[in-house]
């Protein structure tokens, strides 16, 4: 009983760290504050659930719902196929909402923002950095990048026009 409420704790540790390190800043980044104009490449589309397998409890889990954004920069690419290798300044927000009805709403969402910092001929996870929100500085995260690697054939970018071929 006391390993498992060590091992409890220390999660809550490691996750809070995490967070912490990406405290934010308390002004949104000129790069993506009118992320809202952008090309809304869920539009039209349905995004929820687990398609990908890596979800787990992470961008509201499962149950909850999704919309994404991308940039001028970016978006040829996303809208391209395969092999994905965005430009550098290529951004992509997404709101994240824990339901059906708060998706239905488009209130105040939760957002997760990726960055493409810089260029290499084959993907490399160190070329993006990740913001958990509108006024927090991007960042690299172990985390972040951890999961993305399942994406690297696409620039390590899960959503993109060979995606939803397959959904």
């Amino acid at each position: 009983m006391k390993l498992q409420n060590i091992k409890l704790i220390g999660t809550i540790v490691v996750l809070s760290a995490v967070i912490t390190g990406c405290a934010a800043t308390g002004t949104a980044d000129e790069r993506w504050v009118e992320y809202r104009s952008w090309t809304k490449i869920t539009e039209g589309r349905v995004s929820t659930g687990d398609p990908t397998g890596f979800v787990g409890t992470v961008h509201a889990g499962p149950t909850g719902y999704r919309d994404i954004f991308v940039n001028k920069i970016g978006i040829a690419t996303n809208q391209g196929s395969a092999p994905y290798n965005y430009p550098v300044g290529s951004v992509l927000v997404k709101e994240q909402y824990k339901d059906k009805a708060a998706w239905e709403a488009q209130g105040s969402p939760d957002l997760t923002i990726m960055v493409k910092v810089s260029a290499s001929a084959a993907p490399d996870a160190k070329n993006w950095r990740y913001a958990p929100g509108l006024t927090a500085k991007p960042e690299e995260n172990a985390f972040c990048s951890g999961c993305h690697t399942a994406a690297l054939s696409s620039d390590f970018v899960f959503t993109n026009e060979d995606f939803f071929k397959t959904q």
